[in-house]
């Protein structure tokens, strides 16, 4: 008779589609349920700043852009180093430290925020 509880060898290398458990190797297997949810390491955004160009803000986790004329945006990241890139209109959301927004070389018309 197989064991009621399964044990937890070693990591799987592909997730089944008739379970899924968490648990330490080793461990007795935890069924995932409203009282055991799948561990995450994503968290939601919940705090959001402006990013003016020439102006420093604290640094996010991610950076959206909301670019309504296409051109050039230079991101400056944490450790100071500048990062050119192109945006055409639309909304982009890229995972980057940002802290300003270079003006020289900058040239799309844009709104923009880091969130975290």
């Amino acid at each position: 008779m197989p064991e009621s509880t399964p044990y937890i060898r070693h990591p799987a290398k592909f997730v089944p589609l008739t379970a899924i458990a968490t648990g330490e190797s080793g461990s007795a297997a935890v069924p995932i349920s409203n009282a055991n949810p799948l561990p995450c390491a994503e968290k939601p955004l919940a705090a959001v700043r402006a990013l003016i160009p020439g102006t420093n803000v604290a640094p996010g986790s991610v950076v959206l852009i909301d670019c309504s004329i296409d051109g050039k945006v230079v991101l400056e990241l944490v450790d100071g180093s500048q990062l050119p890139l192109s945006f055409s209109a639309g909304v982009t959301m890229l995972p980057l430290a940002v802290r300003s927004i270079a003006e020289a070389g900058t040239t799309a018309s844009f709104n923009a925020w880091v969130l975290d």
